[in-house]
């Protein structure tokens, strides 16, 4: 068992630096462009990728938290990928993810406010993430069925594609720098939040421009 436990540990790892590569790369291409296609479909992919593998490893060691930020990272590069894809956007499924997303946005909410109220500051970030993803399933659940302009489209495309990422970028200071720090210190809930604070007003004001521009580039004139 502990090998399968770290065969899935090195196989999440991998595919968690192959996602934040691609996504960089994702970010620096034209969208439309082959290039960024493909660094699109790799983002995607390596992200199931490292839900495929946290999961069980989540339950083999318990860990809550680990096991919600699986589930939020693969929705939201999921919802990217489908809004990425014209073809896809419209859907003749029921929204039975998004359903699921919203559930688990609640779950998460109320998980980190009972470690809270228990003594465990981590429980923000778990407040943080559910807050977050929760928001997007609304969003995703009152637009489902509706065709929208590509500004609108697009926006949505990004934010949650970096919503995405987010968590990817957080998974790599986390591994790096929390085992670093004392169990005690309070340093771990910032290490958790800081790119979610930092990066997460850059997408809404890149995002706001798409949809208002009806362009992708962020410095486009």
């Amino acid at each position: 068992m502990e090998q399968l436990n770290r065969f899935l540990l090195l196989l999440h790892v991998a595919a968690g630096s192959l996602a934040l590569l691609s996504a960089i790369f994702a970010i620096s291409f034209r969208k439309g462009a082959k290039n960024h296609n493909l660094a699109g479909k790799t983002y995607f992919w390596s992200m199931m990728a490292v839900a495929a593998t946290a999961i069980p490893v989540s339950i083999l060691r318990p860990n809550l938290m680990l096991f919600f930020v699986a589930i939020f990272s693969s929705y939201m590069a999921y919802a990217g990928w489908r809004f990425g894809r014209k073809s896809r956007y419209i859907m003749a499924r029921q929204p039975y993810v998004e359903w699921a997303m919203l559930v688990v946005g609640i779950a998460m909410i109320f998980s980190g406010l009972v470690q809270v109220f228990t003594g465990s500051p981590m429980g923000w970030v778990l407040v943080a993430f559910g807050a977050i993803g929760l928001q997007f399933a609304v969003q995703d659940l009152r637009g489902w069925g509706k065709a929208e302009d590509f500004g609108t489209r697009i926006s949505n495309h990004l934010s949650h594609m970096l919503g995405g990422t987010i968590a990817t970028v957080t998974a790599v200071l986390v591994q790096q720098l929390v085992p670093r720090l004392d169990p005690s210190s309070p340093f771990k809930v910032i290490v958790w939040l800081a790119p979610t604070v930092i990066i997460t007003p850059l997408i809404i004001i890149w995002a706001r421009k798409v949809k208002a521009t009806q362009k992708v580039r962020l410095f486009q004139k």
